[in-house]
């Protein structure tokens, strides 16, 4: 048998090949190439080249200076890590929006931590999930702890869903607003991130725990729903306010909604990168889940639009116009 590997150590070296191109293709890391594994196995080099080139230029639109402290998200990975001093400190899995309700990419400042966060229903959701259901069954709305809302005089009060006649009402002439309560069952779960922006989006807790299991987690309304809520709260509040998790947890447990500003703003960094180097120097690709790289390679392949000083005499005109 000299010279000869056996079989057995054959395999399991085969298997550990598959589970680290698994690992870099943020794939299920059993070790069998199933149908997904094979899809990635055969994209082609060019392709992949394109893909690398496509997330240079993503990374390009970065600022330059990220400060010593930040949040990175990036959407195609469903990961979320925080950096300080060049170091992650802290990752954890996320939920992102779903292919036609898409998180979007930007970057913002997080400001504040809100405790026991009631949800302040978008009207776009209002319209397609809450009326149908409570048109079905008006008990929906107890069941749920979702009030029933009007803006009278720029006064907001609550109204009985008793006597209202939801038969009448459609996505036309919806005046109502809907906010659900804080509570078990709540949308937002016990905390919410806020980096204001005009997208409405931010990090929150979930209630639905078991979509973190998941390898493609593209479940939510476009907000980013976080695994490790308590963690992130603890690490962002323990320098500013002495806070510790016990303390979190208590207030929490008060259950009044509670707003907690940071003394120092956060930035936070959305990104869509579906090729990067690790941290271990490894190549790592991702399926393209909103399909931005066929935008974006079309976008980069275009001729650059050119100025001529002709073109340039009008603008002339108006900014020494202006004086």
């Amino acid at each position: 048998m000299t010279g000869h590997s056996h079989p057995r150590s054959q395999e399991e070296s085969l298997k550990k090949a598959i589970q680290k191109f698994q690992k870099r293709q943020g794939l299920k890391t059993d070790g069998f190439v199933n149908t997904a594994t094979l899809k990635e196995l055969n994209v082609p080099v060019e392709t992949r080249i394109g893909q690398i080139a496509i997330n240079m230029e993503r990374l390009r639109w970065l600022p330059e200076e990220n400060g010593s402290r930040y949040i990175l998200v990036n959407i195609a990975d469903f990961d979320l890590e925080v950096m300080e001093a060049g170091r992650v400190v802290m990752n954890m899995p996320i939920v992102v929006g779903k292919q036609n309700q898409r998180t979007a990419v930007f970057s913002g400042k997080m400001t504040y931590i809100e405790l026991n966060p009631y949800w302040n229903i978008p009207q776009s959701i209002a319209v397609k999930e809450i009326l149908p259901s409570v048109k079905k069954d008006i008990t929906y709305l107890e069941r749920n702890r979702i009030k029933v809302i009007e803006y009278w005089q720029r006064q907001e009060r609550v109204v009985n869903p008793a006597k209202v006649n939801w038969s009448r009402l459609n996505e036309d002439n919806l005046k109502y607003y809907f906010r659900q309560d804080y509570g078990p069952g709540n949308a937002l779960g016990r905390v919410k991130f806020m980096f204001p922006n005009k997208f409405d989006i931010y990090l929150h807790d979930t209630p639905e725990r078991h979509l973190f299991k998941r390898t493609k987690r593209t479940f939510s309304h476009g907000c980013i729903r976080i695994a490790r809520p308590i963690d992130l709260a603890e690490y962002l509040l323990k320098e500013d306010l002495q806070w510790d998790r016990r303390k979190i947890l208590a207030e929490i447990g008060k259950g009044k909604r509670q707003v907690l500003r940071l003394k120092e703003p956060v930035d936070v960094h959305i990104l869509y990168l579906t090729a990067w180097m690790d941290r271990n120097g490894e190549m790592q690709f991702r399926p393209d889940i909103y399909e931005g790289d066929a935008a974006l390679t079309q976008a980069m392949r275009e001729d650059p639009a050119w100025l001529l000083p002709e073109d340039l005499d009008p603008l002339r005109e108006i900014t020494t116009g202006s004086q």
